[in-house]
Parts: C-alpha cells; sequence; structure tokens
C-alpha cells in the first residue's frame, strides 16, 4: 500500500484535529480513498473524515486495508510536516506497523518513522439522513472568529438562527455575549420554522472549527433542537469532514 496526500499540510492539520475526538481509530483505506469515522469517548460527537481517492497524488491498494491506531501517535509523527513536504504512508508486510515519511527535496530534508497498529474491532458506524429547521452557509474564517470569541464566556453556546441572522451566544461566571452574523450576499440562511435554537458544549464545537478552519474556507452548519448538530467542511476534489454533535441539554 502507498498514499501521498496532495496536501501534506491539510492532512497533517485532519489527523491533529481528529486525535482530539478519536484517541484511537481505524483507519479504512481502499481504491476510493482514506476514511477514518467514529464515536468519541463521550459520546457526545460523532466524525467522519474521508481523503478521496482523487485528492492523492498516489494511492495504490491491492486490496482494502482496515489499520487499528493510536490517533495521538499517529500526530506527533506528522507534526513537523511544512507546507512544502510530501507524505507517504505504507505499511509493513505483516500489517503490524504504519510506515510514515515525508520529504522535501527543495531542502534535502527526508525523515522516516514507524507507527505500531493495534487490534481494534469496531465497524465502521453510519448515520441515518438527517433533515434540520435550520442551515447556514458562511465563510470558514466569519464563523471560526465568532465561535473563538464566544466560547471564552461560557461551557455552552447556544446556536439560533431567525429572520434576523444567526446567532451565537454563551453565558458565564464572567458575563454573557451574543453575536450575530447577518445574511449578506456571501451567506446562506434557510429555515423551515419560524426559527430554531439548540444548545452544545463549547469545547466541542471548538474542536470541531479547529478540524474544518484548516481544510474548507467554506462550512455548512444545519441544527435544530432535536438532532445533532452537523457541519460539513468539503475540500479538494470530493473529500470531506463532517461532525456530528448532539444538542445540550438544558434545564429549565
Amino acid at each position: 500500500m502507498e498514499l501521498i496526500p496532495r496536501d501534506s499540510a491539510a492532512f497533517r492539520s485532519a489527523i491533529e484535529a481528529l486525535k482530539d475526538f478519536l484517541p484511537v481509530a481505524q483507519l479504512r483505506i481502499s481504491r476510493t480513498g482514506l476514511c477514518i469515522n467514529g464515536m468519541d469517548s463521550s459520546h457526545v460527537g460523532f466524525v467522519d473524515y474521508k481523503l478521496a481517492a482523487a485528492d492523492c497524488d498516489i494511492l495504490k491498494i491491492d486490496s482494502p486495508l482496515t489499520l487499528g491506531i493510536n490517533m495521538t501517535g499517529l500526530a506527533r509523527t506528522l507534526g513537523a510536516v511544512g507546507n512544502g513536504d510530501r507524505v507517504t504512508l505504507g505499511v509493513t508486510p505483516n500489517q503490524d506497523k504504519l510506515l510514515v515519511s515525508y520529504t522535501n527535496d527543495k531542502v534535502g530534508k527526508k525523515v522516516a518513522f514507524t507507527v505500531p497498529l493495534m487490534d481494534i474491532t469496531d465497524d465502521p458506524l453510519a448515520l441515518p439522513d438527517l433533515e434540520y429547521a435550520g442551515t447556514v452557509v458562511l465563510k470558514t474564517a466569519d464563523i471560526a472568529n465568532v465561535i473563538k470569541e464566544v466560547s471564552h464566556f461560557g461551557d455552552v453556546m447556544s446556536l439560533r438562527l431567525d429572520p434576523d441572522g444567526f446567532h451565537i451566544s454563551a453565558t458565564g461566571d464572567g458575563g454573557s455575549v451574543r453575536q450575530t452574523l447577518e445574511l449578506t450576499d456571501d451567506r446562506t440562511m434557510e429555515l423551515t420554522e419560524d426559527s430554531v435554537e439548540a444548545s452544545f458544549g463549547t469545547k466541542y464545537i471548538a474542536g470541531i472549527m479547529k478540524g474544518g478552519a484548516s481544510l474548507s474556507g467554506i462550512t455548512r452548519i444545519e441544527f435544530d433542537t432535536t438532532q445533532p448538530m452537523r457541519a460539513t467542511f468539503q475540500f479538494g476534489t470530493s473529500s470531506r469532514f463532517v461532525s456530528y454533535l448532539a444538542p445540550k441539554i438544558m434545564d429549565d
């Protein structure tokens, strides 16, 4: 097996974000690409990452592989990858170690790692098709900045969509904040009801944005009061990073 992502820096950032949700995970590699998905340890969030074959410079594989790995260890091997580096993934003949290397011919750099593989027997998870009362599509930088600022004010973040715009708020011991992103020409906001509001754990939303912001300039957020929020980041030709986050039940 040989896999070379077209954008090594983006791949590094995705693995760095995924490790916060999935300390251990399965890499599922086939001719269609590399998939990593699973539920986080608290069973609050679900992440689904796919690096499509079309977004790899090289993807050679004889038959599908499922490789269990410590994601923190994998992220550590990729920590020094720069924008000009070329990352290659392989596997030993007996499939007990992942081979990670990266090179940069311009600066004469060559680095090689071996990462032990693990026996993980989890079956791949899939979520049913979901319909949402509120959908917002906007620049990732816009929503990432707001979430970063609002996250300082509380452990719970509320999202509300109504005709006045998309509102993000939080309340804590240090006070409260509410920021509104209004409808503009480069934003899409769709409602199937008069308004929709739901609350989520701040650290989880911040983690989702950390993963998506490095991959895509556009974020699609779908939410309502009864279903997991879905944040979708499309990148490359046909790759994706999708995160689901269960709403937080608030006391009356």
